[in-house]
C-alpha cells in the first residue's frame, strides 16, 4: 500500500503521505505538515526507532504489537474501562471483551424469555396503554349508550319505525365522533402541554406522545365519520320512501306542502343537516389526504393550509345539529371545554407570534445547513431541548415550521441550525446566501413558542445517555451547553445530572463541522467532567479493512500524545462504525448500578429511534436495576 518506490521499506515521507490519505478518506480537515511530522516521530520514538528514517516490515510489526487486538476488534474506551461496543454486523469482525469480564447469565427457558418480553413491554408502555384503553372505553360507551337510547326508548318510536336501525347508528357514532373531535383540540394545545411538563403530573401522563395520540384520535374520528355518513344516507333513503303522513311524525322543524314528497337529494342538499354534513365530509377528506406523510414531507405548505380548515370543521359541526332533524344538538357539550382551552392556548401563542425579531447573524454551514442567530424577546424563558415554530418575513411570512433551539437558556440570543430539506428551508438558505443576500432588506424572524420537546427532561436523571444522529444533534447543541454551564458555575441547584454519556452518530465530520465547534466549546467549559463524548463515523468502510484499522490506530496514538483527536481536535474518541447500543447500555448499567433509573434520550431519523428503543427493551428484559427510560424525537 505505502511502498511507492518498491524498495522494500517505508520511509517517513511515504508514511506521511499515507497519513494524509487516511485523513482524506475520513473526510475531515487535513492535518498540517507539523502535526503529521510530530505524529510520525512520536510513533517511531515509542518503539525505540527514533534513530531510523524508514520502517522495515519487522519494524512495522514491532510498532503495531500494541494494537494486535485492534486488528481483530476495535474497542470503545470509556475512561478506564475498555470494551467493544461497535456493531459487528456492519464493522470489523468479532465481539471480544477487554478489561470488563462478560456477565455470566444462566440460560432461560423460551417461555420465560417471552414472558419477560411481554412484561417489559407492558411496563415501558403502561401509560400509553392505559390512556389508549381509557380513550376507547369512553368512545365505545358513548356509542353504545346512544345506540341503546335511540333503539329502545319509547319517545323515539316513530323515528325508529321510519328510519330503522340507522337512527341508532348515526346518533351513537355522532356521540363518539364529538368526543374524538374535542380531544383533537386538546392534543394540539402546545402551550398547555409544555406547561404541564413542569409539574409532577407529567410523570403520570405521556405528554411526549401527544402527536401520536392526535393521529390515533383522528383515525378513530374518521371511522365514526364514515359510519355516521353511511348511516345518514341510509336514513335519508328510508325517509324518502315514506308517505307524507309519516313524515309529519318525523320532525316539527321541517314543513312540506301537502302535495310535496321530498327525495334523498332534498335531505342531502336542501336541509341544514344534509348540507353541513356533505361539507364536513369533504373537509375531513381533504385534511386526511394532505396529512399523509408523503405530502406533509414534500409539500408542507399545502399540508398546513389544508389543516387550517379545522376552523370550518368545528363551526360546521356546531351548526350541523341545529335543524334538530333527529334530536337536539349535543356537539357543543363535548366541544365547549376543549374549545375554550384551545382558544386560550392560541391566545398565549400570540405574545411572540407577531413580534418581528431582528436577525443578528447568519452563516452557511456544510451539508446544506444554515445557522440563524436572532434577537431574544424580553422575558422569554425556555428550557434546553425545546423548540419553536419559525417564519421569515422575507418570504411566505405566514408559513411557520418547527425547529429546535440550539442556543442555551443562559445566552442572550436565540439561534437555530436549519438543514435545507424541503422547498421552504431551501428558500431560506438561498435567501441568506451571501451571493444573493442584500443587507438593506433587513428581514425579520417571527416565532411561536417555545414548546416542550422529548429531550427537555434530561436534567431530572442522575445519569443520562444521549444519542444524536445526523441533523438530530441540534437539541444537544443547547442541552450540552446548558449542562456544562450549570455544573461548572453551580447555577442550577435543581439539576440532578451527575453523569452524561453523549453518543454522536454521523456519516462524516465534514457534514457537521458546526457541531464540532459546539463540542469543542463544551469540552472547554466542562471542568467537572460530567460529560463523556463518543463519536461514531459511519460513512465509509463497513467490512474489515486495513485502512479502517490504521485510521483507528493513528487516532489512538495521536490521542495518547496530544489528548485530542487527530480528526476533530476534541478529547472525544472517534470510532468507525455504528455503536452496539445494547452492549453500551449494559456497560452503563453495570457502572452506575447505584441509581434506580437512567434516562436515554435520542433524536434523529426513525431507524435510530428504533435501534435505541430495541436496545432499551433488550437490557430492561434482564429485570436488573437501573432501569432505562427512553425519550425520543424523530427528525427528517
Amino acid at each position: 500500500m505505502c511502498d511507492n518506490d518498491r524498495n522494500g521499506v517505508i520511509d517517513k515521507g511515504e508514511l506521511s503521505e499515507m497519513m494524509r490519505s487516511l485523513v482524506e478518506i475520513a473526510r475531515t480537515t487535513s492535518l498540517g505538515d507539523d502535526q503529521v511530522t510530530e505524529l510520525i516521530d512520536g510513533m517511531f520514538q515509542d518503539v525505540g526507532l527514533e534513530h531510523k528514517n524508514h520502517l522495515t516490515y519487522q519494524d512495522f510489526k514491532l510498532m503495531m504489537k500494541e494494537y494486535k487486538g485492534d486488528f481483530v476488534a476495535i474497542g470503545l474506551d470509556c475512561k478506564g474501562a475498555k470494551q467493544n461496543f461497535l456493531d459487528t454486523s456492519t464493522n470489523v469482525a468479532r465481539m471480544t471483551s477487554f478489561n470488563i469480564e462478560p456477565m455470566q447469565e444462566r440460560p432461560r427457558h423460551w417461555m420465560q424469555e417471552k414472558w419477560d418480553s411481554y412484561i417489559t413491554f407492558l411496563e415501558e408502555n403502561r401509560q400509553n396503554i392505559f390512556y389508549l384503553f381509557l380513550f376507547y372505553v369512553i368512545t365505545i360507551v358513548l356509542f353504545v349508550e346512544r345506540f341503546i337510547h335511540y333503539s329502545f326508548m319509547a319517545e323515539h318510536t316513530d323515528l325508529r319505525h321510519i328510519m330503522g336501525v340507522g337512527i341508532a347508528i348515526t346518533r351513537g357514532s355522532a356521540a363518539s365522533l364529538s368526543f374524538c373531535y374535542s380531544l383533537l383540540l386538546l392534543t394540539m394545545a402546545r402551550n398547555l402541554i409544555t406547561k404541564l411538563k413542569e409539574f409532577p403530573i407529567q410523570q403520570y401522563i405521556p405528554l411526549d406522545s401527544h402527536i401520536q395520540f392526535h393521529k390515533i384520535a383522528a383515525c378513530t374520528a374518521l371511522f365514526f365519520s364514515v359510519l355516521h355518513t353511511v348511516g345518514h344516507i341510509v336514513n335519508f333513503y328510508h325517509v324518502s320512501t315514506q308517505s307524507h303522513e309519516n313524515l309529519k311524525c318525523l320532525t316539527r322543524e321541517v314543513h312540506f306542502a301537502s302535495d310535496y314528497k321530498p327525495d334523498i337529494t332534498f335531505w342531502l342538499f336542501q336541509t341544514v343537516t344534509g348540507t353541513t354534513g356533505v361539507l364536513l365530509f369533504i373537509i375531513m377528506c381533504i385534511i386526511f389526504v394532505f396529512a399523509h406523510p408523503t405530502i406533509r414531507k414534500k409539500a408542507y405548505k399545502f399540508f398546513w393550509n389544508m389543516h387550517t380548515l379545522y376552523i370550518g370543521l368545528y363551526l360546521l359541526s356546531l351548526i350541523h345539529g341545529l335543524a334538530r332533524l333527529t334530536g337536539p344538538p349535543r356537539f357543543w357539550m363535548f366541544f365547549l371545554g376543549p374549545g375554550i382551552i384551545y382558544t386560550l392556548d392560541k391566545i398565549v401563542s400570540l405574545r411572540t407570534k407577531y413580534m418581528a425579531l431582528d436577525v443578528i447573524e447568519t452563516e452557511l454551514l456544510p451539508s446544506d445547513v444554515i445557522k440563524i442567530k436572532f434577537y431574544r424577546p424580553p422575558n422569554l424563558k425556555y428550557l434546553s431541548g425545546q423548540w419553536v415554530r419559525l417564519s421569515c418575513t422575507a418570504f411566505r411570512p405566514h408559513e411557520m415550521h418547527s425547529f429546535t433551539l440550539t442556543s442555551a437558556p443562559h445566552e442572550n440570543f436565540l439561534s437555530c441550525h436549519i438543514k435545507a430539506q424541503g422547498p421552504w428551508t431551501w428558500k431560506l438558505r438561498n435567501y441568506f446566501d451571501p451571493c444573493n443576500y442584500n443587507a438593506e432588506d433587513q428581514p425579520k424572524i417571527r416565532i411561536e413558542g417555545p414548546f416542550g420537546g422529548g429531550n427537555q427532561d434530561w436534567y431530572k436523571f442522575e445519569v443520562a445517555v444521549m444519542v444524536g444522529g445526523g441533523i438530530g444533534v441540534t437539541p444537544y447543541a443547547s442541552i450540552l451547553n446548558d449542562l456544562v454551564f450549570g455544573t461548572s458555575t453551580n447555577r442550577y441547584s435543581g439539576v440532578a445530572c451527575k453523569k452524561v454519556y453523549f453518543l454522536w452518530i454521523c456519516p462524516s465530520h465534514k457534514h457537521f463541522e458546526w457541531f464540532i465547534d459546539v463540542l469543542r466549546d463544551v469540552e472547554k467549559k466542562d471542568v467537572t467532567n460530567v460529560l463523556e463524548i463518543h463519536i461514531f463515523i459511519t460513512q465509509f468502510f463497513h467490512k474489515f479493512d486495513l485502512r479502517t484499522t490504521m485510521l483507528y490506530i493513528c487516532e489512538n496514538h495521536f490521542q495518547r500524545l496530544s489528548k485530542t483527536s487527530i480528526f476533530t481536535g476534541l478529547k472525544a474518541v472517534n470510532h468507525f462504525g455504528r455503536p452496539d447500543m445494547s452492549s453500551f447500555l449494559k456497560f452503563v448499567q453495570k457502572k452506575h448500578s447505584y441509581v434506580s433509573k437512567i434516562g436515554v434520550f435520542s433524536c434523529g431519523p426513525r431507524p435510530l429511534t428504533k435501534s435505541v428503543m430495541s436496545a432499551c427493551d433488550e437490557v430492561n428484559k434482564t429485570r436488573k436495576l437501573p432501569y432505562f427510560i427512553h425519550h425520543f424525537e424523530n427528525f427528517g
